[in-house]
């Protein structure tokens, strides 16, 4: 290995010299640098794989590219992503946000984990490392997620994450929620501490932290937070040395208020950098990924060069990577994207590892098909099948007070409020008029028959069911639904696909999607995965529920670590209190 890499930079710096011949050669581009923040109309030069030139000097190449007319822009990064919650492999992940401009993506592959432990793991990633799209990893801290209140298909042992972290694929220790922190728990601060002696950076999960308990959250050494959904937290996080995370995924919408911490309180935008956590297909799509929260940053007021800069540059220089991606430098990979108006910031053309990967919104290589192993797909596992009074919740009285899980359109966290319920026959009612329906959780890991069931508000569902085998971070079978008979097919259907999405109403099957890899990837082409998407997300309409992202919501609703209630196999939890609790009053 050392050899190789003797060669080649002795390869490298004689083609800096001109004494071997340029691969590519991107001619009259205004250069983006992201380091000084200047524009500059020059010469870009390429050979094996990296920039190795930045100035005009007459080089010759083998293959050139008049740009004239076009900003030459580092290619993006995803500073944090849950690849395994796209519903889409990773190849199929890649052909549609590289013609996006995302040339890099930091994964944290705990969906995965939770489900298939670290051979999972190492699947997934020989499927990522196939592609153009690099792929560096934040090694899962946390399978399970929440120990003794969930049930989850697997775990990772310290000893996993003790290689992990001393690989050189592995930039950082994955996130880690306050409950592992506060009060300290010796074998997650155990984890903390290799990761700091291997000199890798330790992903933060500060969600609703404030005070001392964020400064006790600090002491531990999280270095980033992508928890943040105002302003305030940002600063009170950057005050304390963290970096902040710009989320914009399918649900978690916080872009708009977060940038206003460089408007308003004058923070040096260096400190924040962007990423998407969880963003569904058709959402990449119709909208765009990395490029987005650019294009949004900058219809928001932030600088140009300094909203690259939050999706380029900070995040590499965070996580370490910078000799290697972030920025059109000498030496560092060739991964280029070329638009032709900064304030629009629509890419044109993407080049990854040196080589033309996309155009015009195309994707351009053709990816062998990656086989993934029959046990990877034989998650799904039942007790036995689901009736319908199953799903009864049991009074003596003849109006419940509830407990409700409060659904924040736009938002990862939730709210709880108390409702109070019809009784009829000892079973509580749910109530249409109010929007509070029934949510479940139905175990599929160890054919254990655990099942809770608790009362939810938001999705506006006046009849029918929806259901996902995507359940963060246990990924059991989560359903919501306005009678217990359409609860048990959607439940049930899912079983029978082996993982996926449904809508059911009166009996009948909607839509769905299957995800039949770890219940939770499709082997679908990207392409089918964003038309089922579209089937279902209009079927959901059809039940009456008006949020945008329907399924992104349901997969986070039963997250035991994000306040303030979430609902596991082993029941109704109370995020704060890291404690289950009963649904009734």
């Amino acid at each position: 290995m050392r050899e190789k890499n003797l060669a080649l930079k002795e390869k490298l710096v004689k083609a800096s010299l001109g004494e071997i011949r340029l691969d590519l050669l991107l001619k009259n581009c205004n250069l983006v640098n992201v380091y000084s923040g200047e524009i500059l109309e020059t010469d870009v030069g390429i050979a094996l794989e990296r920039i190795v030139s930045v100035h005009r000097n007459g080089k010759d190449a083998r293959r050139k590219i008049n740009c004239s007319g076009y900003y030459a822009v580092p290619g993006l990064i995803d500073a944090h992503v849950h690849l395994d919650s796209t519903l889409l492999t990773p190849r199929q992940l890649a052909r549609i946000i590289l013609p996006r401009g995302t040339t890099s993506v930091l994964i944290d592959p705990m969906e995965t984990a939770n489900v298939l432990g670290i051979r999972g793991v190492k699947i997934l990633l020989k499927d990522a490392w196939s592609t153009p799209l690099k792929t560096f990893v934040q090694i899962s801290s946390r399978v399970p997620t929440a120990p003794g209140l969930e049930t989850t298909g697997a775990k990772i042992e310290l000893d996993e994450i003790e290689r992990a972290v001393r690989s050189e694929w592995t930039v950082a220790l994955g996130e880690m929620d306050p409950s592992k922190i506060i009060p300290p728990q010796r074998k997650y601060m155990a984890r903390l501490i290799t990761a700091e002696k291997a000199r890798k950076i330790r992903v933060g999960h500060a969600a609703g932290l404030s005070g001392s308990k964020l400064e006790a959250y600090v002491s531990a050494g999280l270095g980033d937070d992508h928890e943040c959904v105002t302003a305030e937290e940002a600063l009170e996080r950057i005050r304390l040395g963290m970096k902040v995370m710009v989320r914009e995924g399918s649900s978690e919408r916080n872009l708009e208020d977060l940038v206003k911490v460089i408007s308003k309180y004058r923070v040096d935008p260096r400190h924040l950098f962007f990423c998407t956590d969880d963003k569904h297909p058709d959402d990449i799509i119709r909208e765009g990924h990395i490029d987005y929260n650019v294009r949004e940053a900058i219809e928001l007021g932030v600088d140009p060069i300094e909203a690259i800069q939050m999706a380029t540059l900070n995040c590499a220089e965070h996580f370490g990577l910078d000799n290697e991606i972030g920025s059109i430098a000498p030496g560092r990979i060739a991964d280029i994207i070329l638009v032709r108006d900064l304030m629009e910031f629509k890419p044109e053309i993407v080049i990854a590892n040196g080589e033309l990967v996309a155009k015009d919104g195309k994707f351009l290589k053709k990816l062998p098909k990656f086989n993934w192993p029959k046990w990877s797909k034989n998650t799904v596992k039942l007790k036995s099948e689901m009736r319908p009074e199953d799903f009864i919740v049991g009074s003596k009285k003849e109006v419940q007070k509830v407990r409700v899980i409060k659904v924040i359109e736009g938002q990862i966290i939730n709210e709880q409020i108390h409702a109070d319920l019809r009784v009829v026959g000892g079973e509580v009612q749910v109530d249409l008029e109010k929007d509070v329906i029934k949510i479940a959780c139905v175990e599929r890991h160890k054919r254990t028959g655990n099942l809770a069931v608790a009362f939810v508000s938001g999705f506006g569902i006046k009849d029918g069911a929806i259901a996902s085998s995507v359940a963060h971070d246990h990924h059991n079978i989560v359903v919501v639904g306005a009678n217990d008979r359409d609860m048990t097919i959607a439940v049930n259907e899912i079983a029978r696909m082996k993982g996926g999405l449904i809508a059911v109403k009166q009996g009948a099957v909607l839509a769905k999607l299957e995800l039949p890899i770890a219940g939770l990837m499709s082997e679908l082409r990207a392409e089918a995965v964003i038309e089922r998407l579209n089937m279902l997300n209009l079927a959901v309409k059809e039940l009456g529920c008006k949020l945008k992202a329907p399924f992104m919501t349901l997969s986070f609703i039963s997250l035991p670590t994000v306040p303030e209630l979430g609902l596991t196999d082993k029941g109704l939890v109370d995020v704060k209190n890291h404690k289950i609790i009963s649904p009734l009053l």
